[in-house]
């Protein structure tokens, strides 16, 4: 799919609005030299950043560090100029004025950076992540789509399914001829392979997007069963009331537990009882909500309780173990901190995996983790076809999943898909 390229130039702040030391504003497109040249004078050499005196039609109003990037050698593969100057919006809304080129929309600079073939769609999905991530492990996962990962298993994938294809259209071309073509059961275990690895991708998502956004845990068990003493030790602080009364907690509480791998919006809710008490029973009808919601649920288990049955999206854990032996595996105490080190390891763990190494990539877009399991059933549904419907079927199969594969790198992608990636971007960026 070809896109218009945009004629006109752009500007925007690209650090955070507000009063600071430093501000930096960029500009893109044909007219950045002489809009910037007209604000501070002779641009220095390329990629040589110069001290320069800033002027608008009233005279001198800042000064600060200029760089000029000759297009296509630049970020957006445009003109690009960036001036550093004093961080007051005033000053920065005056640069702007004078520059005069149009405000930039949300991720602009990025998109023209895809547009003109600088990036493709996987990192600049990743230049997101990069902006996103919450989590060291955030970082490291956007780290690699930017240095390619996501682009890498795309390529690769194409490059079999191409050859899948090429073999399947030689045999519909010249039937009966006496050709080298691979063996339908080599093309099979082909096409398998590569729904299971399309699939395994796609399954990285949900350790991919908490690992880059955050995860919602929620505490949940009995009253009295020590959850809110928990919350205020896995905090380390004071954050939720703790009484011995019964249901004391009734609104859910919540806080944010910050971990190298995984930032944490931990909830502390209702406990669970039979009560008259309508307040009550809403509480706990909240907290049933919450842990619907939640990545992951804690459930705290008191002494003498008898553990439930394991859950999908729980964790057990045994509180008090100060006073009594955990009557699970994982069990922690509020009052001495043992075993809540455990606790926060058992949370990564659940949550974002282990660390990265066996997975060549983990995504952290659902766009590419819906088109990757878009991949694996075409895939799948090919390797089917060809020992039922025949060849014909299954390569416009193949030819379906390659234009899900051009999806994900942005290669064949429409215009509403882009409006929605990049109006997720910060204006600047």
């Amino acid at each position: 799919m070809t896109w218009s390229l945009a004629t006109d130039t752009i500007a925007a702040c690209a650090t955070p609005w507000g009063h600071s030391a430093l501000a930096m504003v960029r500009v893109s497109g044909p007219d950045a030299r002489s809009r910037a040249e007209a604000v501070v004078g002779r641009l220095p050499a390329p990629r040589l950043a110069l001290w320069r005196r800033f002027r608008d039609a009233t005279g001198a109003f800042d000064d600060g560090m200029v760089t000029w990037f000759p297009g296509p050698d630049s970020y957006t593969g445009e003109d690009v100029v960036e001036l550093t100057g004093h961080g007051n919006p005033l000053l920065v809304e005056r640069l702007l004025r004078a520059l005069g080129a149009r405000p930039a929309r949300p991720g602009e600079f990025t998109r023209r950076a895809f547009l003109h073939g600088r990036l493709d769609l996987t990192r600049a999905e990743a230049v997101l992540a990069a902006l996103e991530a919450t989590s060291a492990r955030g970082l490291e996962h956007a780290r690699a789509g930017l240095d390619g990962a996501v682009a890498f298993e795309v390529g690769a994938l194409r490059d079999v399914l191409t050859d899948v294809a090429a073999e399947l259209e030689a045999g519909l071309d010249y039937p009966g001829e006496d050709l080298l073509f691979a063996p339908e059961a080599a093309l099979r275990t082909h096409l398998i392979g590569v729904g299971v690895r399309s699939r395994a991708m796609a399954g990285t998502f949900t350790a991919g997007r908490i690992a880059v956004q955050g995860a919602r845990v929620v505490l949940a068990g009995p009253v009295n069963a020590g959850k809110s003493s928990l919350f205020n030790a896995l905090l380390g602080r004071e954050r939720a009331i703790v009484s011995p009364t019964p249901g004391t907690t009734r609104d859910a509480v919540e806080a944010t537990l910050q971990l190298p791998e995984v930032r944490i919006t931990l909830v502390d809710t209702a406990g669970e009882r039979e009560t008259p008490d309508v307040l009550e029973a809403i509480g706990m009808q909240r907290a049933a909500e919450e842990a619907a919601a939640a990545d992951l649920v804690i459930r705290c288990i008191p002494p003498g309780e008898a553990p439930p049955a394991e859950r999908p999206n729980e964790l057990r854990v045994g509180t008090m173990i100060d006073r009594s032996p955990s009557p699970v595996p994982l069990g922690v105490s509020a009052q001495t901190g043992e075993g809540l080190d455990l606790l926060r390891e058992a949370l990564v763990r659940a949550l974002v995996g282990e660390t990265p190494g066996s997975v060549v990539s983990v995504l952290t877009s659902a766009r590419q983790a819906e088109l990757f399991s878009r991949v694996a059933d075409r895939v799948d549904e090919a390797a089917v076809a060809l020992e039922s419907a025949g060849p014909a079927v299954a390569v416009e199969l193949l030819y379906s999943a390659l234009e899900a594969l051009a999806e994900v790198s942005g290669a064949s992608v429409r215009e509403a898909v882009l409006d929605r990636v990049f109006a997720r971007f910060c204006i600047g960026k």
